[in-house]
């Protein structure tokens, strides 16, 4: 179970007393690090040093796990992704363009663009999300209710109506990976201060977008083994599980 007040221990290394923040801290930190080394190359102690913390346990204390600690970094973005998407699903819908592909790519993808934006220096989310996002987004506790990013999903998959929608939903799910992926690259590439073509942040989204409006446009190939839109369902994601259940259903 979370604790959620200050512990004990909660000093920092120089032995004074630290803000009441300390979760807060620790969920950057965490952030920050798994986004460079990986999920398996930190460890809960890494956490807690990192963010100033003198007792060890700081971390297990405050999240009851790393899982749990994980699962606040995911909560705290994933949230205010959605917000931003809801907002944005409105304002296409006043213009009329509810139902535009490309408005709705965008609005999909454009929150997480503006927060590596805004912080172009020092986010490490792309990565992070990258290297947990797929595993246990999942279990965040948010994308079990149904959330504009899904209702985002959906109005792509009734849009891709040439594609079986099991097959738009596993199309979306992979553009998903795709751009997250991608930027991640970029930041991996932003902090060896590489010259390679595409770390312009600019380009690098440009690119991403077309990429995926033809993608979702394009009609679906022949098939092979596991028949795409039979079978298996799709991998899950943090972007729509609440969807991927009401296509499921249809």
């Amino acid at each position: 179970m979370e604790r959620t007040n200050e512990g004990p221990d909660d000093a920092g290394a120089n032995g004074t007393s630290q803000p009441r923040d300390a979760k807060s801290a620790m969920i950057e930190i965490a952030e920050k690090l798994i986004g460079e080394r990986g999920l398996d190359r930190v460890s809960m102690r890494d956490v807690a040093t990192a963010a100033g913390q003198r007792n060890n346990s700081a971390v297990q204390y405050h999240f009851g796990s790393r899982d749990g600690l994980i699962r606040q970094v995911l909560r705290r973005r994933l949230t205010a992704l959605d917000t931003v998407r809801q907002q944005r699903l409105a304002e296409i819908d006043e213009q009329g363009l509810g139902t535009d592909l490309t408005s709705l790519v965008r609005v999909l993808f454009e929150p997480i663009v503006e927060l590596l934006r805004a912080s172009p220096d020092a986010t490490h989310y792309a990565r992070f999300l990258q290297r947990v996002g797929p595993v246990m987004g999942p279990e965040a506790p948010e994308v079990r209710l149904r959330t504009a990013t899904d209702d985002v999903v959906v109005r792509l998959i009734d849009v891709c109506s040439h594609l079986p929608r099991r097959v738009a939903f596993e199309r979306i799910d992979l553009a998903t990976q795709m751009f997250t992926g991608a930027l991640a690259v970029y930041e991996d590439r932003r902090d060896a201060s590489s010259t390679v073509v595409n770390t312009d942040f600019e380009k690098v989204v440009a690119h991403l977008y077309d990429m995926i409006e033809a993608a979702l446009r394009a009609g679906q190939g022949a098939a092979g083994p596991g028949e795409a839109g039979q079978g298996e369902s799709a991998p899950g994601s943090h972007v729509a599980n609440a969807a991927e259940a009401e296509v499921g259903g249809r």
